[in-house]
């Protein structure tokens, strides 16, 4: 890759700094639709690159639920994960603090899957002219630019067996995509503890995903795709988030091509909500002093026709809006998957999600004492995302 200037959104370079970096994570994540080459299937696509106290450990890839003195690891492991009685009754372990790169690539679609690979902090380059991220070497690295990833991960039955703390599941993906960030929500959220970007509320793929030796074809008019990322000390607590750029208008029937949402939280109770509707950006920040009224709820339901269900409602408003979303996601197309904390201590994030979602989007403006409807629209191919954090007991 020969060397150029990349056009960076301010958030894409790594922001961990100072003591974040002994107790800190970056997320960079991607999220596509593509459509298989054989069965004309769609399926929904994440990558990840997840980075976590590259200070503590730069030439060694350290797991928290790894732990070099206990002799009887993998057993261990593994009642930990299952959280099994035994595991209550193991004896007192030293335990490590995590310090890795993680490239995770996986699927949000109905039998989700998530195959995860680890590198040390000295195996990744965050400092190359010409790219964000670079991990291996030329002709075989994994990669992101400011409008391109590619890379390649595999993880299989014996690698699980030895190491349980891999988490995620087996498979393999490769992948070859360029983007084009088309909707920025800015400015960012940012705190002392934790930040959030919207880098591409729609952000148009277009090449070639590889899932288990089927080839899935990515074009930037059906790819309905996202770019975000987050950084700090830990996740949010609970962890709350939505995204689509797949909205139809009910006023008019047609596709709302300059459209997109995103949601996030929790932060101090509170949600970012940033909706791009035909073009025009209505935002609510969390961390602003801008008031806003903010109502939302993640419960699960029973429909005689989805079957158990997933509700994510958010009502927002504020002197001049009034916006109003809910979406559905069935239980049985949601997965679940797990981040350990830079906190180490074995606590993990664990967010069960899908990107089935569907529902609707009401945005009103107000006008004197009454409400002027600006939108009303379906909602589909929705990333719906639902989190805590946990510690194993034992």
């Amino acid at each position: 890759m020969g060397s150029k200037k990349l056009h960076l959104h301010r958030s894409e370079r790594i922001n961990l700094k100072g003591s974040k970096r002994k107790n800190g994570f970056e997320r960079w994540r991607f999220v596509t639709n593509g459509v298989s080459s054989i069965t004309g299937e769609e399926r929904v696509f994440f990558f990840e690159f997840y980075c976590i106290n590259p200070s503590v450990s730069p030439s060694k890839a350290v797991l928290g639920f790894c732990n070099e003195f206990d002799s009887n690891l993998s057993e261990n492991i593994q009642n930990v994960l299952a959280g099994t009685e035994s595991a209550k009754n193991l004896k007192s372990q030293i335990l490590v603090t995590p310090s890795f790169v993680m490239v995770r690539a996986g699927s949000l679609s109905p039998a989700g899957r998530s195959i995860n690979n680890y590198y040390s902090i000295s195996e990744a380059d965050f400092e190359k002219a010409d790219s964000v991220i670079s991990i291996g070497k030329p002709g075989s690295e994994i990669v992101l630019t400011d409008s391109f990833t590619a890379g390649s991960v595999s993880v299989t039955d014996e690698d699980l067996r030895e190491h349980p703390e891999y988490f995620g599941n087996t498979g393999a993906f490769t992948w070859n995509l360029n983007f084009s960030k088309n909707i920025t929500f800015t400015p960012d959220y940012r705190s002392r503890s934790i930040n959030w970007s919207v880098i591409g509320g729609k952000t148009d793929f277009d090449g070639t995903i590889i899932y288990n030796g089927d080839e899935f074809a990515v074009t930037p008019r059906n790819s309905f795709g996202y770019y975000d990322k987050n950084w700090g000390s830990d996740f949010e607590n609970p962890y709350f988030h939505l995204h689509s750029s797949s909205i139809t208008s009910n006023i008019t029937g047609a596709r709302c091509p300059d459209s997109a949402i995103a949601v996030e939280g929790e932060f101090n109770g509170r949600l970012n909500v940033l909706v791009c509707i035909n073009g025009r950006n209505i935002e609510f920040h969390a961390d602003k002093k801008k008031n806003y009224n903010i109502l939302f709820d993640c419960q699960e339901l029973n429909d005689d026709d989805m079957g158990p269900k997933l509700h994510w409602s958010v009502s927002v408003n504020d002197r001049r809006y009034v916006i109003d979303i809910d979406v559905y996601c069935r239980t049985k197309d949601l997965f679940l998957r797990d981040y350990e904390s830079p906190s180490g201590g074995r606590k993990v994030m664990r967010v069960l999600g899908g990107g089935s979602g569907i529902g609707k989007i009401k945005i009103y403006r107000k006008v004197k004492k009454s409400l002027e409807i600006l939108e009303q629209a379906e909602i589909t191919k929705c990333v719906c995302e639902y989190g805590n954090l946990e510690v194993p007991e034992f």
